[in-house]
């Protein structure tokens, strides 16, 4: 669930669990460790949606004990760094999109489900300074769609003593997609349209490109409560940009201003070998 803080900067008071006995000066803990955990957030019904839903997903992060200081952002794709030099990181992410039902709200009526789909790719991170993250991740996505999609972050990084220490983090966001994806959640088919008509949905034909999706900006506040628990509370907006704001699924039915907030909490196992 992400990568990040090089190691020279790094606690943010997020700290690692004490050793049970005494290590040789300079010794790195490198005991795997197995996190599991979930995200429960308040977000749009479905891309576009202006009313709201209970979400859920889940944290699944394998990763040694050395690296569980390291800041990340909820947001984050899923994430194996192939290439980390502390300040600077790269490797393969992963993301997968739930599937989208015409049953799942009234503004769908009419149109055709959307599967799952599955995104694969690249991302890369660098830290400029101790206090700054610049991530982006290019992804190609399969299934429910097919297309790329580009995620571009600026996370300001803060650690505070206050209530024992936490790590504030927030910044501004921005998403790209090709037509590929914005097509498959915004257009609308002429079959798609009379359909919807025909139920009382009044949806144009609409064929919806590439470009800038949205723009918008996140924060997230980090607390380590015990050595083997992690908890977090988020918020994110978006601005949904060109044609996915001008979809009629957005511009009738909808609302270009998208909110996602929601808690996280998450506890480690550490599994006692190397």
């Amino acid at each position: 669930m992400g990568q990040a803080l090089p190691a020279s900067a790094a606690d943010l008071g997020i700290e690692t669990p004490p050793m049970a006995v005494e290590k040789a000066p300079g010794y790195v803990d490198r005991e795997w460790t197995l996190t599991l955990g979930g995200y429960a957030m308040v977000q749009p019904e479905y891309a576009g949606s202006d009313d709201y839903e209970f979400g859920f997903k889940p944290i699944i992060y394998i990763s040694r004990a050395d690296k569980l200081s390291r800041w990340r952002s909820f947001n984050d794709s899923a994430s194996i760094a192939l290439w980390d030099t502390g300040f600077f990181e790269a490797g393969v992410v992963g993301q997968i999109n739930w599937k989208r039902d015409s049953s799942d709200s009234d503004d769908l009526r009419g149109l055709n489900d959307v599967d799952y789909a599955y995104q694969v790719g690249g991302y890369a991170q660098w830290y400029p300074a101790d206090w700054l993250r610049l991530r982006g991740e290019l992804r190609y996505g399969f299934g429910g769609f097919d297309g790329v999609v580009a995620d571009l972050a600026v996370d300001a990084i803060h650690f505070t003593e206050f209530w024992g220490g936490m790590a504030l983090s927030a910044g501004p966001r921005m998403t790209l997609a090709s037509s590929g994806y914005t097509d498959a959640y915004f257009g609308i088919t002429p079959e798609e349209s009379a359909a919807a008509m025909a139920q009382g949905n009044n949806l144009t034909p609409y064929e919806a490109g590439g470009g800038i999706y949205s723009v918008g900006f996140g924060g997230q506040i980090l607390k380590r409560f015990t050595p083997n628990i992690l908890g977090s509370v988020f918020a994110e907006y978006k601005y949904l940009m060109d044609d996915a704001a001008d979809s009629p699924l957005v511009v009738q039915n909808g609302d270009r201003n998208q909110f996602q907030a929601g808690v996280s909490l998450s506890y480690t196992f550490f599994l006692g070998f190397e």
